[in-house]
């Protein structure tokens, strides 16, 4: 009986031994930055948006946010620094909604203080549910949690463990999604007409009507999603804001009015910009009427994913005033925008149709 006693007594420290060594490997690795920046002069590897947002917004240093969906990815945020002398973190969502894009931007101001903005506002974001839509199964909720008591299942976790550490430090050492390419995902795309046209089959129309959508099912989320980030704009007088309007190609207009959803998209852009414009601290940017850039299908890879090379250009004709929507010139921007729509679904699209 004593042997036995003995035996389950070593067991249960080498249970616990074991138990501790990897916790305190997932504490020092740390791949989802829960706790700390890395250590061991290890560069941060950014690859994982949804798991690793919460913990670089608690846990980074900075003073500038990068906000935006899957488009501002591939922003070189290195660049933004140099350009702007600040410490920029990109703070992603993935076909981000105004609120959920809130929720990072005001989480991000109880940690620091915030000096810029650079805002890719999508169109979409402002059709989005005025809810925070983070939360399921892909993004658990306790790595939003600044408590470890809740952090077991990441602790122990045979993938944070085996696969997550390990490539995250092989990603270190090669430089891969590291500083101003985190989370840049082009590497491996096809940015060419043939591959963009795949993702949009345009049905034929002989001419006939087209039924647009009804206003009052978009007109009170859109105006909700406006007054949302007035809020936010008017609360923080003391940030710079700059919004950049990212040029989504002649397919994504063209599927709008196919779908009748033409007049909700601009009248985002009438209630939005009027808005952003009416402020002391902020700029806003307009790429989205480029022709040579939206009916251009070889620098996209879908209907709205372009090229790292067009993250660059918005970048650089921001820097030096370029593309700037103001109170003088946006209206004349807008009817220049319906006439680009218009040219794009009656004359544009059937180069390539």
């Amino acid at each position: 009986m004593t042997n036995e006693k003995t035996a389950l007594k070593h067991l249960i420290i080498i249970i616990m031994a074991e138990l501790a060594v990897i916790a305190a490997a997932v504490w020092l690795f740390d791949p989802f930055y829960q706790y700390h920046e890395p250590f061991f002069g290890l560069r941060a590897v950014l690859n994982d948006r949804d798991n690793q947002m919460a913990g670089t917004i608690h846990n980074f240093h900075y003073d500038s946010l990068l906000v935006g969906s899957s488009v501002a990815e591939n922003f070189d945020t290195d660049w933004l620094n140099s350009a702007y002398d600040c410490d920029t973190l990109k703070t992603i969502r993935a076909s981000g909604s105004m609120a959920d894009l809130l929720y990072y931007v005001e989480m991000a101001e109880e940690e620091q203080d915030i000096q810029n903005i650079f805002w890719c506002i999508d169109i979409f974001a402002m059709t989005a549910s005025t809810e925070v839509q983070l939360f399921h199964e892909d993004i658990p909720q306790y790595l939003h949690t600044k408590t470890p008591l809740d952090d077991l299942p990441y602790v122990y976790n045979k993938e944070i463990l085996l696969e997550k550490i390990p490539s995250t430090i092989v990603s270190s050492y090669k430089g891969i999604n590291t500083g101003g390419q985190a989370y840049n995902w082009a590497s491996d795309k096809n940015f060419s007409a043939e591959g963009a046209m795949r993702w949009y089959d345009r049905p034929a129309y002989a001419g006939q009507d087209i039924a647009e959508k009804d206003p009052e099912l978009y007109t009170e989320t859109i105006r909700e999603n406006v007054k949302m980030l007035a809020g936010q704009i008017e609360e923080h007088s003391e940030i710079q804001f700059r919004f950049l309007v990212p040029p989504y190609s002649m397919l994504w207009w063209d599927c709008a009015w196919v779908n009748g959803e033409e007049e909700e998209r601009f009248f985002v852009l009438e209630e939005t910009i009027p808005m952003l414009l009416a402020f002391d601290n902020v700029e806003i940017y307009y790429f989205q009427n480029d022709r040579d850039i939206i009916c251009d299908l070889d620098n996209y890879m879908d209907m709205i994913h372009y090229s790292p090379e067009i993250n660059q250009f918005m970048l650089e004709q921001m820097s030096i005033g370029n593309y700037r929507l103001t109170e003088e010139n946006f209206e004349e921007t807008l009817a220049d925008m319906r006439k680009l729509v218009y040219s794009i679904h009656e004359e544009e699209i059937y180069r390539y149709y």
